[in-house]
């Protein structure tokens, strides 16, 4: 389960470890389940935990925006470490998915 705090109608999820292919189903089923409650209007995807995400963490990611988009929803991204905001900007997600800056809590 995925570590997840809501706030009025946004929701933000805390992610951690690896976002990659042995990780993505789970947490796609995680963010889904929590995603059931029609009020969230934002997703904020926290990724001060994570150390590492590959092309399974994008396609989850580009999922949850299309969950999202049909309810017009936002998704917003905070955390992201150098590395992770590089990925962003390859794979295009930074054109669909704001990223917001929200101070990393560890310092990593």
């Amino acid at each position: 389960m995925v570590e997840s705090c809501k706030e009025g109608d946004r929701l933000k999820i805390r992610l951690r470890g690896d976002v990659d292919h042995c990780a993505a189903e789970m947490l796609r089923k995680d963010i889904e389940e929590l995603l059931l409650d029609e009020s969230i209007g934002h997703l904020l995807l926290d990724f001060s935990h994570v150390t590492f995400m590959d092309s399974s963490g994008i396609g989850m990611i580009i999922g949850r925006y299309k969950t999202m988009m049909q309810r017009k929803g936002t998704v917003g991204a905070c955390g992201l470490c150098a590395e992770t905001e590089r990925l962003f900007r390859m794979a295009g997600l930074h054109r669909i998915i704001a990223i917001e800056q929200e101070s990393r809590t560890d310092g990593k």
